[in-house]
């Protein structure tokens, strides 16, 4: 904007210059419709190589002609694609997760494969709490595992850790795992947050002696408390001078429990979770809970935290930092654990574990009869463990000697005071009973003995109903659609119309598919997006008299905007022992036309010596000079077999490129670079929208349209030895009259001269006769 001048003096202003670079958009964005055996149905998937492929859509299938053909589009030099997967019939595998192991309490969470398909059959799911805060948190592990023939092998790993159940919460399950999981897809079913409408979450101080109480101070008498996420809030324990009242353990932590509740329902008392607190005393510890809101119980959590100064948190063991045990409501709507869990051992005084020690393990399977028990010889006379991870290293020693699969692959963790015995081996509905072995009562004073015994991981599709899963439905890959499920819905945004989202394809593939319906469904949304159209022929046209019969029959293709190639291509399928098999060609010539723009630009013909087909061995049918002479002319590209070169294109031309039709947009390349033009144009003029519409800013128009097609000039992409000769740009008082102001019209002329393929390439020879002497 102007300069403001106040003194004298020098002031610089920076004048806008009016160049806004135009940017030319990518040329072979190809996008590829069809049936593949997983992946996300009807959304269009970004992908940058086969790996891509492979790990989205499941790689090669004999019933997906697109396999192939992204395969070959990479192979010949594609370097970007959108895929969109149809499917008839496709389901996705799910699982239903409920918090209690014993079968009954209430679903908490529906888990659902992320796509449709078999292989979500090959999900597993561990669930357990050890967390950040065992108590109320969980963690959540994805393992996809594939059948190689020798057994399912683990191909893929997901770890979610520290979910919350509580959906107002950061870290709330649903929404993290939907974030950041590429394997499922969870949600909450309303009958959780019912379950938890009005529960209260909690926080017990650790274990407190009279000397702890002692310890409190005028140096230390502050605490810090968040209810329901509120906070945090800091309150004085004491008034001036004032202590403890009390002349024993259980009077002092009467007296305590009183000061906490009435100090913290004063901090905000027209808050429910401030004004219903309670504090009450145990026989060695206190418990603090939240009050609830009505209907908002998963929102209650209380937390205790080191006030700024004079803190007494730690010394009175509060918060999980210091020894304490803070649950929230929504844990208690949490996934149950996966394994065997049992009674809570965190009172339990190692030095007097029987010695020797052992304990019997039964291993149970839905339809399957019991196997065992299996005795397990955890500790002789002596080396009774003297810690607690001590104690879980002697039971994972003990299992770990077992010859069965679940026993020896198994797992323990010592978990919020309570052991967990998660079973291993490749049945994932194993569970573990554990027992008293005789008179060794082992088992009962670990509290694994009547334990809550659950499946080794949750299956999803087809875990067997029973402990904390329910509701499988098995995963289908579903058959290949039908044209007109492929052809799809605008308003649903199915089939062809998933590219709907696609800011941006260039070329449009649908391999293997010949339904005349279909192919002009394909053309029509082609031409509506500025992309070009590679038309794959019927499997049963291959012969040249079919070829032309063809072409006769689809008038309707007759387009600027879409080529066809004959004949189909051969190539070993490595699902097939590598034997030859007829391929639909458009994915490798796709890629032709990828590697062409790479190397040369979109000018040029993706045809002749260098537009070799790599990857492919042979041709349907070998053409002959005289029969491609036949085809060329009606606008058929051919493929041919060049000694020295092997299979290549032979033919630039489109659908509308019939010498016939005498067609301006006979040629492929000229065609693909009027598309270019078109998009890059339309892009890189956006900003001209609300300008004022006069002579300024024609100018602009003229300098910056004018800059791009230079560019383009200098790379060869047009004829003519001078840029007057090869473009013009024309936005000015003849292109734009007053009336069309008037309008807010403004009229930009763009022109360019193609270049055109040498299709034609006649030498002349003349024999020089000897000079006549004269």
């Amino acid at each position: 904007m102007p300069v403001s001048v106040s003194y004298p003096g020098v002031y610089i202003e920076e004048v806008p210059s009016g160049v806004r670079t135009l940017v030319g958009v990518a040329t072979s964005v190809t996008a590829l419709v069809g049936y593949t055996t997983r992946g996300a149905v009807n959304k269009a998937v970004q992908i940058f190589n086969f790996s891509d492929y492979e790990r989205a859509f499941g790689g090669l299938d004999v019933d997906s002609p697109l396999s192939y053909a992204v395969q070959n589009f990479f192979r010949n030099g594609g370097g970007q694609a959108w895929v969109v997967r149809v499917a008839n019939g496709a389901a996705r595998a799910a699982i239903e997760l409920k918090n209690d192991a014993g079968g009954g309490g209430v679903t908490a969470l529906a888990v659902t494969a992320r796509s449709e398909g078999l292989w979500g059959n090959g999900l597993r799911i561990d669930v357990d709490y050890d967390t950040a805060n065992p108590a109320s948190l969980f963690n959540l592990q994805v393992v996809e595992f594939v059948d190689q023939g020798a057994g399912p092998v683990p191909t893929r790993v997901e770890s979610h850790r520290n979910l919350s159940m509580n959906e107002f919460s950061p870290a709330y399950a649903v929404n993290v795992i939907n974030e950041a999981s590429d394997l499922i897809r969870a949600s909450r079913p309303a009958a959780a947050a019912t379950a938890v409408a009005n529960g209260n979450g909690t926080s017990t101080s650790g274990t407190l002696a009279q000397a702890d109480l002692d310890r409190l101070d005028d140096a230390h008498r502050r605490i810090a408390v968040t209810l329901d996420g509120d906070g945090p809030y800091e309150f004085d324990l004491f008034d001036a001078g004032g202590g403890l009242v009390g002349d024993n353990l259980g009077e002092l932590l009467d007296n305590l429990a009183d000061r906490i509740r009435d100090r913290v329902k004063l901090l905000r008392p027209t808050v429910a979770a401030f004004s219903d607190f309670n504090c009450t005393a145990g026989a060695t510890n206190i418990v603090a809970a939240s009050g609830t809101a009505d209907g908002q119980g998963q929102r209650s959590s209380v937390r205790f935290t080191r006030a700024g100064q004079r803190s007494a948190t730690e010394i009175l063991k509060l918060g999980t930092l210091n020894g304490g045990r803070e649950a929230d409501a929504a844990a208690s709507i949490r996934p149950a654990q996966t394994g065997t869990v049992g009674a809570s051992i965190a009172a339990l005084d190692l030095s007097t574990l029987p010695q020797p020690a052992s304990m019997n393990v039964t291993l149970l399977a839905s339809g399957a009869a019991n196997d065992g028990p299996h005795t397990l010889e955890l500790w002789g006379a002596t080396g009774r463990p003297a810690t607690p991870q001590a104690l879980v290293s002697a039971l994972q020693a003990a299992l770990s000697a077992s010859p069965r699969a679940e026993l020896n692959q198994a797992r323990v963790a010592l978990i919020d005071g309570r052991l967990r015995l998660a079973p291993g081996g490749s049945n994932a509905s194993v569970r573990l009973n554990v027992t008293n072995n005789g008179g060794n009562t082992s088992a009962a004073t670990l509290g694994l003995a009547g334990g809550a015994e659950n499946v080794a991981r949750y299956a999803l599709g087809i875990g067997p109903a029973g402990q904390a899963q329910t509701g499988a439905v098995p995963g289908d890959d579903g058959t290949p659609g039908t044209p007109t499920q492929l052809a799809g819905s605008r308003s649903a945004k199915t089939g062809l119309f998933a590219l709907e989202e696609v800011d941006l394809f260039n070329i449009l593939c649908v391999p293997d598919q010949s339904d005349d319906a279909l192919l002009a469904a394909a053309l029509d949304y082609a031409k509506e997006r500025r992309a070009f159209f590679i038309a794959d022929l019927p499997r049963s046209v291959d012969t040249l008299d079919e070829a032309r019969t063809w072409l006769n029959g689809h008038g309707f293709l007759r387009d600027p905007n879409v080529a066809v190639y004959f004949p189909r291509i051969q190539q070993a399928d490595p699902l097939d022992g590598n034997r030859l098999r007829s391929f639909a060609n458009s994915g490798a010539v796709a890629g032709l036309y990828a590697r062409t723009d790479s190397e040369r630009g979109v000018w040029k013909a993706p045809a002749g010596t260098d537009a070799v087909l790599r990857g492919v061995m042979g041709l349907d049918y070998l053409l002959t000079d005289a029969e491609n002479g036949v085809l060329n002319p009606l606008g058929l590209n051919c493929l041919r077999n060049r000694p020295g070169f092997g299979p290549v294109v032979w033919g630039a031309r489109t659908l509308r490129g019939s010498d016939q039709l005498a067609s301006e947009w006979k040629y492929v390349p000229v065609r693909r670079l009027a598309l270019f033009l078109e998009e890059s144009l339309y892009r890189g003029t956006q900003w001209v929208v609300f300008e004022p519409n006069d002579e300024p800013l024609w100018a602009q128009i003229r300098l910056n349209l004018g800059a791009f097609m230079n560019n383009l000039f200098r790379q060869g992409a047009f004829q003519g030895r001078s840029p007057r000769e090869a473009y013009f740009v024309k936005c000015d008082a003849e292109t734009t009259t007053q009336n069309d102001i008037d309008l807010g019209i403004v009229n930009i002329v763009v022109g360019f001269a193609p270049l055109k393929p040498a299709e034609f390439v006649i030498i002349k020879l003349q024999q020089m006769a000897g000079q006549i002497q004269v």
